[in-house]
């Protein structure tokens, strides 16, 4: 079966998106296929495009094990991207449907063929599980916060960022029991009041160059815990993003770019 794809990042975090429709139940398979770096395309998730009944269109995402996810902020700029570029939306404010509610996405910048370069996209609000908790890992106690927005997550605070610390503890806190559906990871460095460096292990992907519900859940954290201020430019390997988070309204905004890379086909065979 041949699938058209159009692959965009939003700073280093990659997806495959499609408006081919296939049997819900064939998502995952086709997420696990597709995302593969050596035998697919090569993606951290897979995303399909919707008809919606309650906003003007429906993302639909799974990560690149193929697990269903109800939220993704990298994601959800890139998908934005694709439904304004391919016309499938008219307008550069609009609304998606996603399994964690409808979110309100503006284009906020389009390059000279008008094709979208920068999008604001609402975040929703934080569900706060705790603000600090030690927890045992790998032996090592760590002092953590966790939250859900849209997925659950957890922010370890560290003077120094290792990829190599992230990649040794990450796995084993994605797990943890006590997280019953796991969580994702951030390790994150407070380098003043306006701005956080985060890098972060994805549950069901791994290490990505960034991830936008874990930038935002640490800029969120560290806001929580007085570090932070409302407004704050959270940076990743792949880039960054600037984060507004409004107390009052109950309302958090992400904004940044999103980058096509290629587009095309791929042959799924079902051989299961």
């Amino acid at each position: 079966m041949k699938i058209d794809f159009m692959k965009i990042h939003g700073i280093g975090n990659d997806f495959i998106i499609t408006e081919d429709q296939i049997a819900p139940g064939d998502y995952s398979y086709l997420a696990k296929k597709i995302c593969n770096r050596r035998f697919g395309v090569g993606a951290d998730g897979f995303m399909a495009v919707e008809k919606s009944g309650k906003a003007d269109v429906k993302m639909v995402y799974y990560n690149g094990d193929g697990s269903l996810a109800k939220m993704c902020g990298n994601g959800l700029r890139c998908f934005s991207k694709y439904v304004f570029d391919k016309n499938i939306v008219k307008e550069r404010r609009f609304t998606v449907e996603t399994l964690d509610g409808v979110k309100n996405v503006e284009v906020t910048e389009v390059d000279g063929q008008g094709f979208a370069e920068n999008i604001t996209a609402d975040m929703g609000w934080y569900q706060l599980d705790f603000l600090r908790r030690t927890l045992k890992v790998n032996e090592e106690n760590l002092e953590i916060g966790s939250l859900i927005l849209g997925v659950p997550h957890v922010v370890i605070f560290e003077e120094t960022l290792s990829k190599n610390r992230l990649k040794n503890l990450g796995p084993a806190l994605e797990v943890h029991h006590s997280f019953s559906e796991g969580t994702n990871v951030n390790f994150a460095k407070v380098l003043d009041r306006e701005n956080i460096e985060i890098k972060t292990w994805e549950r069901g992907c791994g290490y990505t160059l960034a991830c936008g519900t874990g930038m935002t859940s640490a800029a969120v954290l560290g806001n929580l815990r007085g570090m932070l201020s409302t407004r704050v430019t959270a940076h990743s390997p792949g880039g960054s993003l600037f984060i507004g988070i409004n107390h009052e309204e109950k309302i958090i905004t992400m904004t940044g770019p999103a980058e096509t890379i290629c587009e095309g086909s791929y042959q799924l065979k079902f051989s299961k």
